[in-house]
């Protein structure tokens, strides 16, 4: 008996909270992430980023974006509305909410560069979140699961990261428009 291991994505009726968010190399990497915004907050001179809006969006995020990310690779259509729901609330909800209770005057003008900032790291932590080892019995496929090379597995698998890639850009899109990022880019 021959096993092989290789990269997964997690099964997408994984739900919002699960297991999978304690695993300890999962939590390594949101103490890691953690790590990493809190040093940017005191080294980076920014008047929005600080030691607790770091925690609250890292730790939101980190519990929110692997569930996001399933919800559009899957194309779970009728989840589609909750999933931007979320990202919404980790990216720009929190940090206004956030700001808006410490009476922070310029809030709308770092809410864009905030969601430009934030949007493809939200996307990076939920791809990398989703990632699993997988071990496989055998070195065969069965016969109804077509070649990695045949013309089909390729047809549909582009049609697959098409159809994720344009709900990416549509969730980023009106998130960029509801914040003002599209203003910070020069739209």
């Amino acid at each position: 008996m021959r096993f092989n291991d290789e990269f997964g994505f997690l099964p997408k009726d994984c739900p919002l909270v699960s297991r999978e968010l304690v695993r300890p190399w999962r939590l390594a990497a949101l103490a890691v992430g953690l790590g990493i915004l809190v040093a940017g907050s005191h080294l980076t001179p920014s008047a929005d980023w600080d030691y607790p809006v770091s925690f609250i969006m890292g730790v939101c995020a980190y519990v929110c974006a692997p569930w996001t990310v399933r919800a559009l690779v899957y194309r779970r259509w009728k989840f589609l509305p909750l999933a931007f729901a979320l990202m919404w609330v980790s990216i720009d909800g929190v940090y206004s909410l956030y700001w808006w209770c410490r009476e922070f005057d310029a809030l709308q003008t770092f809410r864009g560069a905030n969601a430009l900032y934030c949007l493809p790291l939200y996307f990076t932590l939920g791809f990398a979140m989703n990632m699993t080892l997988a071990r496989r019995e055998g070195s065969r496929l069965s016969a109804d699961v077509p070649l990695r090379g045949s013309f089909a597995f390729r047809r549909k698998h582009l049609l697959h990261v098409v159809v994720t890639g344009f709900l990416l850009f549509a969730f980023a899109g009106c998130l960029l428009l509801t914040t003002g990022g599209l203003r910070q880019i020069g739209f």
